[in-house]
């Protein structure tokens, strides 16, 4: 009998095992290696067929693993010359879905200074960017010669500075 018991309660911890290998597989295993080969190429298909892209700046299509639950997003490109003096458009609904959106109601910068109760994406997630690279994405947001798209509460901000030839989509939300 005791064979038996021994049997039994060895089944229920191996089956218990399982399931937590299948658990953490699930919700923290495949969401990682869904990361690990998204993130790195978010930039170049954001931008294919809408911009021809020189060189991938910073890239990261899904939060990072332990963030606060609002957190960044962005995909900012260095563009290949000559680029287009008007920023191209690319819908909320389309093919590939909205994390995919670019631009869409453009206004010429310098943008109008964000209400106090409006997010402002750059100033969030600046800080996962060389200095250099925010500063210059700053710079045109903030002078004359580029364009700038963003949502009324400034979680969604996108950019384009043919002078500089950067175009940016920069997202700091849920």
């Amino acid at each position: 009998m005791n064979k038996f018991l021994i049997k039994g309660m060895a089944n229920v911890v191996l089956t218990l095992a399982f399931f937590y290998g299948c658990g953490w597989w699930l919700l923290v295993g495949q969401p990682e290696r869904l990361r690990a080969r998204e993130d790195p190429v978010y930039a170049e298909e954001l931008f294919s067929g809408l911009l021809p892209v020189e060189q991938v700046l910073q890239s990261r299509k899904w939060h990072r693993r332990g963030a606060e639950p609002w957190d960044c997003t962005y995909a900012i490109v260095r563009l290949q010359a000559p680029v287009p003096d008007q920023p191209p458009t690319r819908e909320w609904q389309n093919d590939l879905g909205w994390q995919y959106q670019f631009g869409g109601d453009w206004s010429p910068t310098p943008a109008a200074p964000l209400k106090a109760t409006t997010r402002d994406a750059l100033e969030f997630c600046g800080k996962y960017w060389p200095t250099e690279l925010y500063t210059a994405l700053k710079y045109a947001r903030d002078s004359a010669g580029s364009w700038f798209d963003r949502d009324r509460i400034g979680e969604t901000l996108y950019l384009y500075a043919p002078r500089q030839r950067l175009a940016a989509r920069i997202r700091f939300g849920d």
